[in-house]
């Protein structure tokens, strides 16, 4: 079966930095089960995939836009040293995770340590560099009518329809 609108598919795959060092979260295989067409799932997968059977691999190059975007200078500022929780394990080019203050995590790598602050830069790892997938669609099956209405009210409750 191919790989078509309201096909569930089963897809394993890997990233890699084209010309660079791969970051260390981007360093393992991901798997994603999506309803093709449905389900928001990485554009450049989706679009490598289409038409493609069970047991193919394809392998695409996504440019920094359609990943995690260009290199932002302006992601990089100051954070004062009293607002970080474990600030002696900074090391300069090395990323550090903190919590913010609603909870969630984030991270951002130590460019410039100093006494009272340091200079963080808050772009991706992969900010602006060219990435390569490579892919196995490891299932392909006709969605049912159900799992097609969950993802009409996911998007009718999210506001995206």
């Amino acid at each position: 079966m191919k790989v078509i609108p309201d096909t569930v598919v089963t897809v394993n795959y890997t990233l890699t930095v084209q010309d660079g060092e791969t970051p260390e979260n981007l360093r393992r295989n991901f798997s994603v089960q999506f309803i093709f067409g449905r389900n928001p799932v990485l554009p450049a997968l989706e679009k490598a995939i289409a038409g493609h059977e069970q047991g193919e691999k394809v392998k695409v190059r996504i440019p920094p836009e359609e990943s995690f975007g260009k290199y932002d200078p302006a992601l990089i500022s100051k954070v004062p040293i009293k607002n970080l929780t474990f600030p002696e394990r900074l090391k300069v080019g090395e990323y550090y995770r903190e919590m913010a203050a609603d909870g969630r995590p984030f991270e951002f790598l130590a460019k410039e340590v100093h006494k009272n602050h340091v200079v963080a830069d808050f772009n991706h790892p992969a900010a602006g560099k060219t990435l390569i997938l490579h892919a196995t669609i490891n299932g392909v099956r006709p969605a049912t009518s159900m799992e097609i209405i969950r993802t009409m009210n996911l998007t009718c409750s999210t506001g995206g329809g």
